[in-house]
């Protein structure tokens, strides 16, 4: 028996009460409420990717990607775009209520790296991104390193590449979106059906940008 550990969209206090409410206007079935909520999370996607300049329907074309090498460098990226308007919404200096240092900051924040002590994902967890969606980022991004620097893995199913790593187990507990699972009944699964993993990876993708979206861009 799974139960999914990301069982609503990480907001703040004062943040994302409208999108929430848009899912609980009704009291639904499990499956209508779960539809419901991911519709909620594509509408609040696609207002993160019209806010950054990207198209509404980003999020729809990349998961019909023709395979897992291109689905995860897509993601990897719109995460870290997501990571950097969090972080710089948390850097702000307000001063006579205007913001200062905005140019500088945003050059700053742009040629940080991912990994590292002074990194995008350092200073992601610092900003109070919950610990879940934090190790999601990281998560994903150990993926797309493996796809990015091994041409040769670019035929690699997602769930292939990630069986043949040392860290799998850590990399299964992060992207899987689930809290309580067998591992080798999970990857099973991920075998027979390929796509239900993407919409894991997607599913999770969509909180962060519902994240970013209502603390920086909103």
């Amino acid at each position: 028996m799974t139960s999914s550990k990301r069982g609503s969209p990480v907001v703040t206090k004062n943040s994302g009460a409208a999108a929430q409410s848009k899912a609980k206007k009704k009291t639904l079935a499990p499956d209508e409420e779960a539809s419901n909520r991911v519709d909620v999370l594509f509408e609040e996607a696609e207002k993160f990717c019209t806010a950054v300049g990207l198209h509404k329907d980003l999020m729809h074309e990349i998961y019909d990607a023709e395979n897992d090498w291109t689905f995860i460098l897509k993601i990897d990226a719109l995460l870290e775009t997501a990571t950097k308007e969090i972080i710089k919404s948390g850097l702000k200096l307000k001063v006579l209520n205007r913001f200062v240092g905005a140019e500088a900051l945003i050059e700053f924040v742009d040629g940080l790296p991912m990994n590292g002590k002074t990194s995008l994902l350092h200073l992601l967890k610092a900003s109070g991104c919950p610990s879940e969606e934090s190790g999601f980022v990281e998560a994903v991004r150990r993926v797309r390193n493996a796809y990015a620097h091994n041409i040769k893995l670019a035929d690699l199913t997602l769930i292939e590449l990630i069986k043949q790593r040392p860290d799998k187990s850590h990399i299964i507990k992060n992207i899987c979106n689930i809290a309580t699972y067998d591992e080798a009944n999970l990857i099973a699964s991920y075998e027979k059906d390929g796509k239900f993993l993407r919409f894991s990876v997607l599913d999770a993708t969509m909180r962060i940008l519902f994240y970013a979206y209502h603390i920086a861009l909103k």
